[in-house]
């Protein structure tokens, strides 16, 4: 079959009247000629023809069908709609008759002429469009080939006419008049895109043509309604027309990823802003990506972001976005992307982070913060990233470490702390470095020293200590030797002064050796102010499944300082408090069967450990409130400081309830004279405050080396399928006991006793009760059911239940074991926080003044003694012993190096040193070969996704390259 050739037959297709005043022309022509012959030869594939109309035709013809379009599509023009799909069915060649039944062959086309309501696009009807828009419509919404555009584009009368826009309304008195471009990016048309680039660079009119850049640059402008398309066309009106936007605004905001790569390849500016000053990237962190398989989503998504972030800082720059957030005036993209309003993936939070993209603000510790609030795995790959990219670029690490010695970061680590641990913890580990030595020729530290410990090895040595030297913008510790003190005008002998440093890392002889006696390395938190009781607070809240994080070094180097160097002290005399109280609970309740215990002693000794009581936990509201209150504009500190949290109340309603039983018994006491004026209620208060007070004391040796173990117990006891097995136990056991009674036809307590002892004890007189104390010669006249349901009971239980519940805590303890070091640092941690609340109310004020504390607790002990013993006075006895019990940790708790907010007393920032083995290891637990194996798996993964980026890139490279040649090819041929 040979070409079209040129001659002049015009095609005309027929059409009912029609008034279009919005395009500024008088009635449609019910024979217009719509294709013209072109003297040019197309020689068109016939082939490819075929498989467009066997593709196609069927959506086309679904259109001509008026019923159809007004059922699918209401908002659309029916007659229209049929006779734009009629043209275009002729123009494909897949049909050859017009409406009116004529025959109709096709040369050239008319692309320029409009047409009201016949696509659709923005959900809204277009008040103007063109073929060629109603053929990016029909690509898009019956999944044809996208070589229908470009075979329109190729018949077009005026290959000009791919620059005709389309319009729709945009208000009441606006309308926005949009080209070709903005359809294909808007609906997701990576292929039309490609085609209508191509056309419009290599294919236009020298006068029309343009750039890449220009071309996917273009901006949707809003004009006055009216505006007529040769007005909009006119450069000399384009001042009364305002920018609206440009395609890859449309692309970002459907979340069309793959034209968004698209448009950025081809010279899309990144850094645009449409009418409302909004960026291509502010609509990623709204939109996300609206599809994509799920192993190419992070991959496509990570590219976008790197290439709208490429050029400026476009991470750090904000949008009004108050028409999509309320209240989201001037944000950035990542405050855009946290919000619940936003669909940005979680997970993937850090590529939007500023610290990242931009290398001229320091927001890492706020970047970090912000997402940890929405997720804490988003969190962690933002450190994982900056750890990953400090190592190949070290001043993106340096940056960092500025910014964690800016003032209040402490604060910001404890909220990250509270929210994503586990990123913390990393971050704290990009934190450690060694310190600076000044003179390591004559002051140099330690290569070894000693970790004894009185019951084992310590597993490293600390100290707070304020001496650092600036170096590159950071204040680094250093290990200087100050000046030494002078004595009527000359310096002492060297050999008698004692520095920091020697009681840190005593010195060991060369030649020691002693299995306590190890080699050591040296290291120091940047991090100012750590020893904050913001961070010890995140600690001692910390989830079982983040509980990892008590392995990493500084976090346990900070607990172990505070606790090792003060807190400790004040356990110690805690531990004292709650003996005494205890042995005095033993002899009052000897005493009181024997009426002796008016006058004793031991009386205003317990009394006092109540006042003393009410006085904790009346503090430690107080400072919580307090704390609460200071963070009431940070939500997430606010809720870790929650009066009415788990930790605070589970930490002072126990102490509060003994407190309260305690006293009421004292004071029914004090009044009880005889023991035959003493009830039942005085035993059962006496017996629980003993039980309580013995259980406080066992409890506080929680936080001892020797009663670790002390937290693997009540784990155990607390596991879920501990849980379990005991509430079956009970259930099956209350079966048994019931079916026995029938049985048995006694319905009493005993019998109920009897079960209990046999059938959880075996206990041979619970048996007896059961009818098992059978004679020899009286089987037959025994009550033979009552026989075997008891033996049928035994054999369950002493045989089978038991054993089971055995094996169920033997394997609950030995999997709580392992956790023993992690609960036992967090305990440690837990207690510091407590005594600081409690405790730390008084600031350091001298040596003088803390001597002097110390001297008046011990005297107002005393003083509570002798007015116990000689004025015969317990409630005046009980008041001195309770201010003794409260000044004394009080005293011990001032210090000069520590406060409650990180600084010492004053105000000096303070770094963490630490001082550890060499082999000291992350975490005590063995290898785990399964984790190991994820883990490399994992890696193997990372690094397959790594190099396929790499070949993506490789392809968008060569893809350019061809381009270029082609375009370079049209050119010379035109």
């Amino acid at each position: 079959m040979s070409s079209p050739r040129a001659d002049e037959t015009a095609i005309t297709v027929g059409a009912d009247a029609e008034a279009d005043p919005l395009l500024g022309g008088g009635p449609v022509k019910k024979k217009r000629t719509l294709l013209k012959k072109k003297s040019v030869v197309l020689g068109s594939p016939q082939e490819h023809l075929s498989s467009l109309k066997a593709l196609h035709s069927g959506g086309l013809t679904f259109l001509q069908d008026f019923k159809n379009v007004e059922d699918n599509y209401s908002k659309l023009d029916p007659a229209l709609v049929a006779k734009v799909a009629a043209q275009l069915a002729i123009i494909l060649g897949m049909q050859s008759h017009t409406a009116d039944g004529d025959e109709a062959s096709y040369d050239a086309v008319n692309c320029s002429e409009q047409f009201k309501d016949i696509v659709m696009f923005k959900r809204r009807p277009m008040l103007g469009a063109t073929l060629l828009h109603f053929a990016i419509w029909f690509v898009v919404e019956f999944g044809a080939d996208a070589d229908i555009v470009k075979e329109l584009l190729d018949r077009c009368d005026d290959p000009d006419d791919i620059f005709t826009p389309g319009y729709y309304a945009a208000g009441s008195a606006k309308v926005t008049y949009v080209s070709a471009v903005h359809m294909a990016a808007g609906l997701g048309q990576t292929e039309i895109l490609e085609i209508l680039l191509k056309h419009a660079c290599a294919k236009t009119s020298k006068e029309r043509r343009v750039s890449q850049h220009s071309y996917v640059s273009q901006w949707a402008k809003m004009c006055p309604l009216g505006t007529s398309t040769e007005a909009f066309n006119d450069p000399t009106q384009d001042h009364l027309f305002t920018n609206f936007y440009q395609p890859i605004h449309d692309s970002t905001f459907a979340g069309n990823g793959d034209v968004t790569l698209f448009l950025l390849r081809h010279e899309a500016d990144p850094n645009t802003r449409n009418i409302n000053q909004v960026t291509p990237l502010h609509f990623v962190a709204f939109r996300g990506l609206a599809h994509g398989l799920e192993t190419q989503y992070a991959q496509e998504l990570g590219q976008i972001v790197k290439a709208l972030c490429k050029t400026g800082d476009a991470a750090s720059k904000k949008a009004n976005m108050t028409m999509f957030i309320p209240g989201a005036k001037d944000v950035t993209a990542l405050e855009v992307a946290v919000e619940d309003a936003s669909r940005f993936p979680q997970d993937f939070l850090g590529l939007l982070a500023p610290c990242l993209a931009d290398g001229s603000h320091l927001t890492y510790f706020d970047d970090i913060r912000r997402i940890a609030d929405v997720t804490a795995e988003g969190a962690l790959k933002l450190v994982q990233s900056i750890a990953e990219k400090g190592k190949q670029n070290p001043n993106i690490l340096r940056r960092f470490r500025m910014n964690a010695q800016q003032e209040g970061n402490s604060d910001v680590l404890a909220s990250i702390l509270f929210t994503a641990p586990l990123a913390a913890a990393e971050m704290l580990e990009l934190l450690e470095v060694v310190p600076e030595v000044e003179d390591a020729a004559h002051h140099s530290m330690p290569a070894k020293t000693s970790l004894w410990g009185l019951f084992q090895t310590v597993p490293m040595l600390c100290t707070y200590q304020s001496d650092t030297i600036k170096k590159d913008g950071l204040s680094l510790p250093m290990w200087v030797m100050k000046a030494l003190p002078k004595t009527g005008g000359a310096v002492e002998d060297e050999t008698k002064v004692k520095h920091w440093h020697d009681t840190f890392m005593t010195r060991p002889r060369r030649a020691a050796r002693r299995a306590y006696i190890k080699n050591v390395s040296v290291v120091v938190s940047l991090l100012p102010g750590l020893l904050d009781i913001d961070v010890f607070m995140a600690i001692a809240q910390c989830q079982k499944e983040h509980l990892a994080i008590m392995n990493q070094k500084t976090v346990q180097a900070a607990i172990f300082c505070l606790w090792t160097n003060l807190v400790q002290n004040i356990w110690a005399m805690e531990c004292a408090f709650r003996f005494v109280e205890m042995i005095s609970y033993v002899i009052l309740s000897a005493m009181v069967h024997e009426g002796a215990h008016v006058g004793s002693i031991v009386w205003p000794i317990v009394m006092s450990a109540n006042i003393h009581s009410f006085c904790i936990v009346a503090s430690h509201f107080t400072s919580v409130i307090r704390k609460w209150a200071d963070h009431g504009k940070d939500s997430t500190m606010s809720d870790m400081w929650s009066p009415t949290s788990t930790w605070s109340l589970s930490s002072s309603l126990p102490l509060l309830v003994q407190a309260t039983m305690s006293s009421i018994l004292m004071v029914d006491l004090s009044v009880t004279t005889q023991d035959d004026s003493r009830n039942h209620l005085d035993d059962i208060l006496m017996a629980a405050c003993l039980l309580l007070s013995c259980f406080r004391f066992i409890w506080a040796w929680r936080l001892s080396v020797i009663g670790s173990r002390i937290f693997t117990i009540c784990q155990t006891f607390t596991a879920g399928a501990v849980n379990q097995i005991l509430f079956i136990l009970f259930m099956l056991l209350f079966a048994f006991i019931a079916a026995l009674m029938v049985l048995s036809r006694l319905h009493t307590v005993r019998l109920a006793v009897d079960s209990y002892r046999s059938f959880l004890f075996g206990d041979g007189d619970g048996f007896n009760g059961l009818g098992m104390n059978i004679d020899h010669n009286a089987l037959l006249e025994s009550n033979a059911p009552l026989l075997a349901f008891a033996v049928l009971g035994s054999f369950f239980f002493n045989v089978i239940v038991l054993n089971i519940i055995i094996a169920i805590y033997g394997h609950e303890y030995d999997r709580v074991e392992r956790e023993t070091p992690l609960l036992f640092m967090m305990g440690r941690a837990d207690y510091c926080v407590q005594a600081i609340l409690s405790y730390y109310h008084i600031a350091w004020r001298g040596d003088f003044f803390h001597r002097c504390l110390i001297a008046t607790g011990f005297l107002f002990l005393a003083i509570g003694f002798y007015v116990s013993k000689f004025m015969e006075s317990p409630w005046g006895s009980a008041v001195f012993f309770a201010a003794g019990q409260v000044l004394l940790p009080m005293a011990v708790m001032q210090c000069s190096w520590f406060s409650p907010e990180g600084q010492d007393a004053d105000d000096h920032e303070r770094f963490l040193w630490i001082c550890h083995p060499r082999d000291w290891q992350w975490t005590s637990d063995e290898f785990d070969f399964e984790e190991g194996l994820h883990d490399v798996t994992e890696h193997l993964g990372e690094e397959i996704t790594n190099v396929d980026h790499k070949v993506v890139a490789l392809e968008e490279k060569l893809d350019k390259v061809t381009y270029l040649l082609q375009s370079l090819c049209d050119r010379a041929e035109d």
